[in-house]
């Protein structure tokens, strides 16, 4: 017995509309872990955009803006390579995604250990309206 493994194409149109918003998330993410294209997420945010990360402020040009900080470079040193590929799940009009990192384990020097950060968007009319996560109050 042989199992055909492809996917088949989505043709109700609420699959059609989560698989839309997923995409669009991976598409952001994309732009803003290279500095050299995140100018290129404000044609995936909305006017308004809205930010709860504590470290940015809202609107496109904040979340443009960071990507070029010591801050996203550090961040962006510790998602590659990524161990995993994302785990994603959309529900009406949000989309969470979740992706590991393997981390220094400050109990052990030398060794890491894998962590699962978490991130919610909010889209309307195809863009990004809304982020979320769980980012404590930086320092820097």
């Amino acid at each position: 017995m042989t199992i055909d493994h492809t996917e088949a194409p989505v043709t109700d149109p609420v699959a059609a509309q989560l698989a839309a918003h997923k995409e669009t998330v991976l598409t952001m993410m994309s732009l803003l872990t290279d500095p050299t294209t995140s100018e290129q997420a404000r044609a995936y945010l909305t006017e308004t955009y809205i930010q709860h990360n504590p470290n940015i402020t809202s609107g496109a040009d904040a979340i443009i803006a960071w990507t070029k900080t010591e801050e996203a470079r550090h961040a962006r040193e510790s998602m590659r390579p990524a161990p995993e590929p994302p785990v994603m799940v959309a529900e009406g009009d949000k989309v969470v995604m979740m992706i590991s990192r393997d981390v220094p384990d400050p109990r052990d020097p030398g060794k890491t250990y894998r962590s699962y950060w978490f991130d919610m968007w909010r889209v309307e009319d195809g863009k990004l309206a809304e982020h979320w996560d769980g980012a404590p109050v930086s320092t820097e």
